[in-house]
């Protein structure tokens, strides 16, 4: 008995659901498509600016022929409007890191104040 109940209950509040659909002119593939869309939109990131051509820019400029530090690279990179944003930190040692890798620059610790900070020099 009370089975036949939820079952009455439960059919009733379907006819009621169909109905706003209705009203609102939505069908149940266009919900389902809908919850999807919003899923991919927040599971979407922006990627980052790719940093390597304003870095190769400044190589090819002779900005490295001194020992630069990552933090100079920054705010280089800032002041000559090369990126749309100011980069991160990271980011920028990112690219620096691989173009040690590739050959391009030399990467030492140099002596500033009291501390040993890395800095990067165009390779002869």
């Amino acid at each position: 008995m009370a089975y036949d109940n939820v079952q009455q209950i439960l059919g009733k509040l379907e006819d009621h659901e169909k109905r706003i659909r209705a009203l609102e002119g939505r069908k149940v593939k266009d919900l389902k498509m809908a919850s999807l869309e919003e899923e991919r939109k927040t599971n979407t990131r922006n990627k980052g600016e790719d940093l390597f051509p304003p870095i190769e820019k400044l190589l090819k400029d002779g900005f490295f022929a001194e020992w630069r530090t990552d933090i100079e690279v920054c705010n280089t990179l800032t002041l000559k409007l090369l990126t749309k944003k100011t980069p991160l930190r990271a980011s920028v040692v990112n690219v620096l890191r691989a173009m040690v890798k590739k050959g391009l620059l030399i990467r030492e610790k140099i002596q500033k104040g009291k501390r040993f900070i890395l800095a990067y020099k165009q390779v002869s």
